[in-house]
């Protein structure tokens, strides 16, 4: 692949892999024994890419796989348009596949089997009852389409795969849906009562495969199934994280206004990419605005319309402006010839500002650039909305920008929904659906946009105002605040609060605590200075703090990891190079491991045994007499020498074990002579089937990835934002916790819903915060900003912009986001405390303040206050994680009510 596919993505690649290779296997022994592969993937997951690392799996092998033999692929869809489309993908992300390879089926297509080793790509129309492909004998045709599927099948099934994309658009389950006509596409898979030879394999890609598998449960397939995770796709940064709904209750005399909005939207989008793309030498990226219109506008509507935009976007000119609608032909706008576009060709032309359409656009369409859509389209069109905004939800550099949120958002704005109606659509993205977003989108209806607080100036007395008041006035000289009462009783509780917070000495040098923070933890070395000491702004006390990847269920082979990890290493950085030999250094690193089992194996004398083992093939002979009930059998046994295609073949297996090309080094490395390479490959294939060598090249692997990120922590935090991000990939990617720091944006766009709050680190153009809070949550808010708090940071629940702390559960490591962080200034110096509102009614409620307490034993320096606060018994309770003896409570308690830990230890909060 020429793409360094996410860690989701492979491991996609290898499961839909083995089952294809399955599924075949299990046809070649039991034709009767038919499969259905399904990929479910949700829209943005890169399905396309993954399909290809599948295809060229199968057809050139991999170091974990070998080739498919005669492996052929029938990719069908309803779109032609998106047969182009995929082709196209594949070539640009595939390594290994020719155009030669890939066939779109025209109507002059004519052989009797489909061709081995070849991906031929087949829209549905093109078998329609009338169709030219449905037809033998005619126009000098000698076989159908029909034909072509069938002898391929009946004569050479082995290795061939029926792809159905989009699968659960064409296949229904008759018994569900009443269907009396089978579906071209269940015709193509054939079987059951379509009369038609059935496919030996059919893989199914889909974001919503339950149609599909039903269906293929009534045909009686055997199903396999494998899922991307939405999770894993949005941690990838593949996806943009935010949805911006605009609307005017309606008003049909906004719309004009909507229009211009939209434009200074683009143009604002415009403006901040070419910014961040100058500042980082990557491509510049145009966005582009995506205008739906209703089924019929009349040319002056369009000539109106197209007039406002240009008016607006000074700019751009009407060559600018183009349109998909099912007609093909140019469209009149008042004057205007606006040309219809190829929607798959409008990621790539970059001339392309403004694209005009009517209902979805077409299936499989994406465009990461187009970040603002303007819809004409009324209420009950919902579903055509959705399915438009489902096709812009990619990254347009296919990641996340931490530095603008902005730029990871699209924005919606919807002139005749009222607000019932927006709160519908809101609800279908958050969801999903079949055609809409893939579920767990940050949906924003009242929008406001944040930057960092130029303020921070803390009032005496600060409340929570109505979302659209402004903030009571500060007393005047010498005037007492009008709480001052409420502010002596919350003192009270300050003073004890305090009271527990930082000690003399660092409490992480306790035996205890050294016990605490190993483990679940990384080596207690920083990867890049953390120290808040010099912080001289609220921004860099939060900026600073101590924060943890989190593993994700799907992980990255940590050689893998290595191996990249010291490419990016040695490569080229405007002119310098972090460390040139690096490849040099992870491939000597993952050899001494291999030497070290060597050299157990051959003092303990077993390695001359393993290897003669693997130079033979044992054969058992059976000797019966014939037509003699009286004589006996005789057993022999007998050793045949493996030739070299047998040696290759074991080759093969020890390269899977020993990934990335450390088998054949290791055979360099013993073998100094031609006539020697043979021994060198039995001992590599004896040595790689020892069991615990693939964990020890895991483990120093890992290890040595952890340690370059404390070595080279510096440099690479000196690298443009998109090569900084290609090394945060290999860290996410660990089997374990790795130190990092929090990333803020300098802005955002956020809800304007809730109340509004003074001296959070983001706020709009009136240093207010809007935050929607559950009570626990405002009374302990509300208490640290009478209490002084200079600064607050609400933390996010995920991503770089959030302080991630890694707790244990019977199902793997997670991540803890303490909801607040607080920066007090403490004896002329600016510190952060985090105080938690702990929820005692969640399940993992202990297994977060066992992750709190360790995490404390390790950073307590970091910290002036570290608290989980809890409302139990009718008052507030707070456990002091800087507390050595509250923490050894925490770690050793055994119960599954975190309420005890709050009533035995807590104190009043």
């Amino acid at each position: 692949m020429k793409y360094e596919l996410f860690d989701y993505q492979e491991a996609a690649v290898s499961a839909i892999s083995k089952h294809l290779v399955r599924a075949t296997r299990d046809y070649d022994e039991d034709p009767d024994e038919r499969a259905a592969v399904v990929l479910a993937a949700p829209t943005g997951a890169g399905k396309t890419v993954i399909a290809t690392g599948v295809i060229e799996s199968a057809l050139a092998g991999d170091g974990a796989m070998s080739a498919v033999e005669d492996a052929t692929f029938l990719w069908v869809t309803d779109d032609p348009s998106l047969n182009r489309q995929t082709l196209q993908k594949m070539l640009d992300s595939s390594s290994d596949l020719q155009l030669s390879q890939l066939t779109i089926i025209e109507n002059d297509f004519d052989e009797e089997f489909f061709t081995p080793g070849k991906v031929y790509f087949l829209n549905i129309q093109k078998l329609s009852a009338n169709a030219t492909l449905s037809r033998s004998r005619g126009d000098g045709r000698a076989y159908s389409l029909w034909d072509t599927i069938a002898n391929t099948i009946t004569q050479r099934p082995h290795g061939f795969v029926v792809v159905i994309d989009e699968a659960h658009r064409g296949t229904t389950a008759a018994a569900s849906f009443g269907r009396t006509r089978e579906t071209i596409v269940s015709q193509i898979i054939g079987g059951g009562r379509t009369e038609r030879p059935a496919a030996p394999v059919v893989w199914g890609v889909s974001a919503t495969p339950r149609r599909f598998l039903s269906a293929m449960a009534e045909m009686g397939r055997t199903t396999k199934q494998h899922t991307v995770r939405i999770e894993d796709v949005r941690a990838s940064g593949l996806l943009k994280e935010q949805i911006v709904l605009g609307h005017t209750q309606g008003i049909d005399a906004a719309e004009s206004a909507l229009v211009r909005f939209a434009v200074q939207r683009v143009r604002l989008y415009d403006g901040k990419w070419a910014a961040y793309t100058a500042s980082t030498g990557e491509p510049p990226v145009r966005p582009a605005l995506v205008i739906q219109v209703a089924d019929k506008p009349t040319q002056t509507e369009l000539g109106a319309l197209i007039g406002t935009v240009l008016e607006e976007w000074p700019d751009i000119t009407a060559d600018a402006v183009v349109h998909t609608f099912a007609d093909h032909a140019p469209v009149d706008a008042g004057g205007i010839k606006v040309p219809w576009c190829p929607p798959e060709d409008i990621q790539d032309r970059s001339d392309v500002r403004v694209v005009l359409c009517k209902t979805a656009i077409t299936t499989g369409w994406d465009c990461p650039r187009a970040e603002v859509l303007l819809s004409f389209r009324v209420a009950r069109d919902l579903d055509l909305i959705t399915q438009v905004m489902g096709r812009m939800v990619r990254t347009p550099l296919a990641r996340r920008i931490d530095t603008d949120q902005d730029l990871n958002a699209v924005h919606c704005i919807l002139p005749k929904f009222d607000h019932a109606a927006v709160e519908e659509i809101a609800e279908r993205f958050k969801v999903g659906g079949d055609e809409a977003l893939a579920a767990g989108s940050a949906v924003i209806v009242d929008a406001v946009e944040l930057t960092r607080n130029p303020t921070l100036a803390p009032p005496p007395a600060p409340t929570a105002l109505p979302p659209d008041a402004t903030p009571a006035r500060a007393p005047a000289e010498g005037e007492p605040p009008a709480d001052w009462l409420r502010l002596q009783e919350v003192d009270e509780i300050t003073k004890a609060r305090v009271a527990h917070a930082p000690r003399s000495r660092s409490t992480a040098e306790s035996s205890e605590d050294v016990a605490v923070a190993g483990g679940l933890f990384a080596d207690p070395e920083p990867v890049h200075d953390l120290s808040a000491a010099a912080a001289t702004s609220a921004f860099d006390v939060v900026s600073s703090l101590p924060s943890y990847t989190i593993p994700r269920r799907t992980l990255r082979s940590p050689v893998d990891r290595l191996t990249q990890m010291a490419i990016l290493l040695a490569g080229e950085h405007d002119g310098f190079r972090i460390d040139a030999k690096a490849p040099l250094k992870a491939r000597t690193a993952l050899l001494s491991v291999i030497d070290e089992h060597h050299a157990v194996l051959e003092e303990s004398g077993e390695l001359e045994e393993r290897v003669q083992l693997a130079s033979v093939t044992r054969l058992f002979e059976r000797t019966v007499g014939f037509a003699d009930p009286a004589s006996m059998s005789t057993d022999t046994t007998s050793e045949l020498t493996l030739d070299a295609r047998g040696v290759q073949i074991l080759m093969k297996r020890a390269e899977a074990l020993l990934p990335q090309g450390l088998a054949n080094a290791y055979v360099k490395r013993l073998a100094e002579r031609d006539e020697q390479v043979r021994k060198a490959q039995l001992t590599t294939i004896a040595i790689a089937a020892e069991p615990s060598l693939p964990e020890a090249l895991r483990s120093r692997a890992s290890h040595l990835v952890e340690q370059w990120f404390k070595d080279y922590g510096a440099a690479i935090t000196r690298l443009p934002a998109p090569e900084q991000e290609r090394f945060d990939r290999i860290k996410r990617e660990s089997d374990r916790p790795l130190l990092t720091t929090i990333t803020l944006p300098s802005n955002k766009t956020e809800s304007a819903a809730g109340a509004a709050w003074e001296r959070h680190i983001l706020s709009d153009a009136n240093g207010l915060y809007h935050a929607e809070l559950k009570s626990w949550e405002e009374h302990v808010l509300r208490t640290e900003l009478e209490a002084g708090a200079v600064a607050w940071y609400r933390n996010p629940s995920t991503g770089r912009h959030s302080l991630q702390i890694p707790y244990t559960t019977s199902v793997g490591i997670k991540g803890l986001a303490p909801d607040f962080i607080f920066v007090d200034r403490v004896t002329g110096r600016l510190v952060a405390s985090i105080v938690d509102p702990h929820g005692t009614h969640l399940a993992d409620a202990v297994d977060k303040l066992k992750g709190l307490a360790t995490y404390a034993a390790k950073h307590a320096d970091a910290y002036h206050r570290i608290q989980s606060i809890a409302m139990v018994d009718d008052g507030y309770l707070m456990l002091n994680h800087k507390d050595p003896e509250i923490r050894a409570a925490i770690k050793g308690f055994d119960g599954a009510d975190s309420r005890e830990l709050f009533r035995s230890h807590g104190t009043r909060y």
